[in-house]
């Protein structure tokens, strides 16, 4: 069986299709336009749920300067995900993110492509909330275009169009109330397909 049959989360970065690749590239691309808009200088940031790598490994490219923390609790794609790592100085290492503390805080915490997959997305919320970062980094499937797209394509037929280990859905709406319950949203952008948030500690 293929490795991306086995682990259907890593599918996206995997596909040769233009049409897949095209969205990849914007996915890409609206991570570097959100974090772009960010106004003071990025010194350390932690992936939570890095998986191979493919966002870590673009956050390396963004700050060449930063200091990088990844963390999953996958140790098959830590393996892949550190034989491609781009400085010597990014730290990827396994741990849940129900556990993460003050060993992860850092100027920007990224989770994308990780809230979807967790049996309690808010606890994970509340946890990254508590790292006090200056800026969040946020990305899930828009639902229903997701599913929609899969079925369009014949995959997961009979779950109707839903990846299988997806255990959480959420409209671009409904996500950003998700996330405003513990941090403040500053922009939201919809790439297709997917919700992407660049959020802030709440102003209370």
């Amino acid at each position: 069986m293929p490795e991306n049959m086995k682990h259907p989360h890593h599918e996206k970065y995997d596909s040769k299709n233009p049409i897949a690749q095209k969205m990849l590239n914007g996915f890409m691309g609206c991570i570097s336009h959100l974090l772009g808009q960010i106004p003071t200088e990025i010194k350390t940031i932690t992936e939570c749920g890095c998986g191979q790598g493919h966002v870590n490994r673009h956050l390396e490219s963004l700050f060449p300067q930063a200091k990088v923390k990844g963390l999953d609790i996958n140790e098959s794609d830590l393996t892949i995900a550190n034989s491609q790592v781009l400085s010597q100085d990014t730290q990827l290492y396994c741990k849940s993110i129900y556990d993460i503390d003050a060993h992860e805080k850092a100027d920007l915490v990224v989770c994308c492509e990780v809230l979807e997959h967790l049996e309690n997305p808010h606890l994970a919320l509340q946890k990254m909330a508590e790292l006090k970062a200056e800026y969040y980094l946020f990305s899930v499937p828009r639902e229903p275009i997701w599913r929609m797209l899969n079925f369009m394509r014949g995959k997961y037929m009979k779950d109707w169009g839903n990846t299988p280990d997806h255990r959480n859905h959420w409209s671009t709406r409904g996500f950003i109330k998700f996330v405003n319950q513990e941090l403040d949203v500053v922009k939201a952008r919809k790439p297709l397909p997917w919700t992407m948030i660049l959020a802030k500690p709440n102003s209370e």
